[in-house]
């Protein structure tokens, strides 16, 4: 598949550069390690046109912005890695640079029942497959998109590729076996080029929220109870009224309610087994924090 797609890359640039990382080309990422306390959010700018591997490339510069819990300290502009695409505006590759090739990373033109490989794996990593393909409209401008899953028997929908923008929900970088259960980026919050914007209407929060509510990390730590637990989440909290807010891993809110009991008791019956973080907001603005795991 990867060589039948490579000879695509020799089509007109023109084309690919209506539909590619046009000028001013900048994704911004969720950016939620769980395990390690970090919130934040991941940007992608392309910073530079080259040439790599004998084939016009663009330069993606991957940084991320982020809080640690456990260590109060900030990721300001951390550099999370360098990565290089090319191609047309039907196919996108992926420089890999233990082969020294390039990499099938996405298709623009792909129909039902179309694959292609995971970039960067070697096999016991199921291809994408193509199981409906679409139109939507950003910005005044028609854009194609390509819904994938994984090819296994009976595959679901894991993700939806749109022209510019990617995919929702894989991030560039997790491109390795890990991504499809367990990776620090998350989903697409914005996109933005010269002449189009785009912002996720479920992420009310701004494209570079480090917690979900446009601010930095919290100033004390909670201690919930039980951790890990089952059914319910106890807190202990000063006096007065308190916002209680829980964000799954993909730092996504999954609930949220006010209380003014010092030891409130919130129910989690409905919420998946997982990993979760807990803010608390009091009256003058205070912000307090825990990871909580909830276990089936």
């Amino acid at each position: 598949m990867r060589a039948n797609l490579l000879a695509l890359a020799f089509l007109p640039m023109l084309a690919f550069a209506q539909s590619w990382c046009p000028p001013g080309a900048t994704w911004t990422f969720g950016y939620t390690d769980i395990l390690g306390g970090v919130i934040g959010h991941a940007r992608v700018d392309h910073t530079a046109d080259t040439v790599v591997g004998g084939m016009p490339a663009q330069r993606l510069e991957v940084r991320v912005n982020a809080y640690s819990y456990p260590t109060q300290a900030y990721w300001n502009e951390t550099p999370m890695g360098v990565y290089f695409t090319t191609g047309t505006s039907d196919v996108v590759q992926l420089w890999n640079p233990n082969e020294a090739a390039y990499d099938t990373l996405y298709w623009f033109s792909a129909v039902p029942g179309d694959r292609w490989s995971v970039p960067w794996t070697y096999g016991g990593v199921p291809d994408f497959l193509v199981l409906d393909t679409l139109w939507t409209t950003i910005a005044g401008l028609q854009l194609r998109q390509v819904v994938v899953g994984l090819d296994t028997p009976g595959p679901e929908p894991i993700d939806t590729l749109t022209e510019r923008l990617g995919f929702m929900e894989i991030f560039i970088n997790a491109i390795s076996p890990m991504f499809l259960v367990d990776h620090p980026f998350g989903g697409l919050r914005c996109y933005s080029d010269d002449d189009l914007q785009w912002t996720d209407p479920e992420w009310p929060y701004g494209c570079t929220s480090l917690v979900g509510l446009g601010e930095p990390g919290p100033t004390s730590t909670l201690a919930p109870f039980p951790n890990p637990g089952t059914t319910h989440v106890t807190l202990d909290l000063p006096p007065g009224p308190h916002t209680i807010t829980l964000f799954d891993a993909t730092g996504r809110m999954v609930l949220q309610q006010r209380t003014t009991d010092t030891r409130p008791v919130i129910a989690t019956e409905a919420l998946p087994a997982g990993l979760y973080r807990i803010t608390v907001r009091g009256a003058q603005g205070g912000l307090m924090g825990a990871t909580w795991l909830k276990t089936d």
